[in-house]
């Protein structure tokens, strides 16, 4: 039982390395998401927000924004050359939207592992139009401040850490505490997805280690605005469920209904729904975390 933490979790107050270690162990998911829940309160009040994105998974510019407020490239390019024409094309097509794109990690394999060239090549994406790195996975960096510094000396803004793989529970934690201490050294972090893209074959992750990921993010990582989960990848109910222990951002929301159920299925009005249903106030919001609705 959590009972002890509760009035640490409503100051705002991040948690140590100790007390985010029993709020991992803890059985009791009752107790778990009551601390996640009373951390979110007293920072965003009644309020989750979402984020309608287009994604971009191939070398085709979109034809169509929809609802978007961010378009966001995943695929890897070949070049960085490759990468700033794929850039340019869908730049081209999205008028005022912002494009954010690629991984970090990735550029970073594309340019060997050399900082200075990585600052260059985030001068050229900038350059071809891009805002902003897609995807900071911390999980694949030991000394991640150093990269933030130099795709921001290129003048691209890394504002979202994310995790790539990180299977068990205490790797989760060591990566929640590299975002905690990532923002406190250079800032700038407006989000964190706590919540790994990409699942382990072996050992795949379950719901009861999900939610207490999210509530342990939202506690540990005090400095960080957003604690968010992806609406495509781990589905409406589990972004719903996400509110209850902590998350106060429902990230890659669909920009159009590909699936053409109609309004009342759209999703624009299914997210609000569910955030409804979660007993919190919808808004909508920028690829800044400006709130637009």
């Amino acid at each position: 039982m959590l009972q002890d933490l509760e009035s640490k979790a409503s100051s705002g107050e991040s948690f140590s390395h100790e007390e985010a270690e029993r709020v991992l162990a803890c059985a009791d998911l009752v107790s778990v998401g009551t601390l996640g829940e009373l951390a979110r309160r007293t920072r965003h009040g009644e309020v989750v927000t979402y984020g309608h994105v287009l994604v971009v998974d191939d070398d085709a510019a979109p034809s169509e924004l929809g609802d978007a407020r961010e378009v966001r490239i995943t695929t890897r390019p070949e070049s960085v050359a490759a990468g700033c024409a794929l850039v340019r094309e869908v730049v081209a097509a999205s008028g005022d939207v912002p494009v954010t794109a690629f991984s970090a990690a990735g550029l970073l394999e594309l340019v060997g592992g050399d900082h200075l060239a990585l600052a260059e090549a985030a001068r050229e994406l900038r350059e071809a139009g891009l805002t902003g790195i897609a995807f900071f996975p911390v999980d694949r960096f030991e000394e991640p401040a150093e990269l933030v510094r130099a795709l921001r000396h290129g003048g691209l803004d890394v504002t979202r850490a994310t995790l790539d793989h990180a299977g068990t529970l205490l790797a989760r934690l060591v990566c929640i505490e590299r975002v905690a201490a990532l923002q406190r050294e250079v800032g700038g972090m407006l989000a964190f997805a706590p919540l790994p893209r990409f699942d382990e074959v072996e050992t795949p992750s379950t719901g009861y280690d999900d939610v207490r990921t999210i509530t342990v993010a939202r506690l540990v990582c005090g400095e960080v605005p957003s604690i968010q989960v992806d609406w495509v990848m781990y589905g409406p109910k589990l972004a719903q469920v996400a509110i209850a222990y902590g998350a106060n951002d429902i990230d890659n929301v669909p920009a159009t209904d590909t699936l053409g159920l109609g309004h009342r299925r759209s999703p624009r009005t299914d997210v609000a729904r569910q955030i409804t249903a979660a007993f919190a106030t919808p808004s909508a919001r920028n690829s800044r975390f400006e709130r637009v609705s």
